[in-house]
């Protein structure tokens, strides 16, 4: 007979054996599972932006940071550049974004949100804020800011990592960090978008 399955994501994490070394313990067992979920659930949220997710991490980039040429975007975003040029111009195609050319080097064109990527923006930031406070409803709202930003602590120290282990494939669109960037940002015109 199979035990009975806990009621909440906290009374599951109680029972949870941490010295037996389960496979609940493995972090990459715990991240594939939140990951499956977030990309199912999250895909859904932001279904609206062209481009989906990718799109949708365009929009976070080209409204919190400094212009930026597509190329380096999607450097910066670890999107292979044919792909960007489509999501950009998907993104434009719904006057979502503008390409502009670039003050210092008129040969480069940099990506501009328009009005209405903003106002989309918004809309899918709070859709998907939606969908992470319900895939980490097991934890209280100080342990789900400090898991994002321990998350986000681990991220950063992932290229670091991964450029120091044999055989790394150089080819992957690994996203950059570059937490510099993203320190120019509009002021939050809701609740939901001042979460770290």
């Amino acid at each position: 007979m199979h035990a009975s399955l806990p009621t909440s994501p906290t009374d599951a994490a109680a029972q949870i054996d941490w010295t037996a070394n389960g496979i609940e313990t493995e972090l990459g067992w715990s991240l594939a599972l939140m990951f499956h979920g977030y990309s199912r659930a999250g895909s859904v949220a932001v279904a609206d932006v062209p481009g989906g997710p990718r799109g949708y991490q365009v929009l976070v980039a080209i409204t919190t940071e400094e212009p930026t040429s597509q190329l380096a975007l999607a450097h910066r975003l670890g999107i292979d550049k044919t792909a960007m040029t489509y999501i950009i111009d998907a993104l434009e195609t719904d006057a979502l974004v503008e390409r502009r050319p670039d003050l210092r080097d008129r040969r480069i064109r940099q990506v501009h949100p328009t009005e209405a990527g903003h106002a989309l923006l918004r809309t899918a930031r709070v859709a998907l804020r939606t969908v992470e406070d319900a895939l980490m409803g097991g934890l209280s709202a100080d342990e789900q800011t400090q898991l994002r930003q321990l998350l986000a602590k681990a991220a950063l120290g992932t290229g670091a990592t991964a450029a120091s282990l044999p055989d790394t494939n150089s080819d992957l669109n690994l996203p950059v960090p570059a937490p510099e960037r993203s320190r120019r940002r509009p002021q939050p015109t809701t609740e939901t978008e001042t979460r770290p």
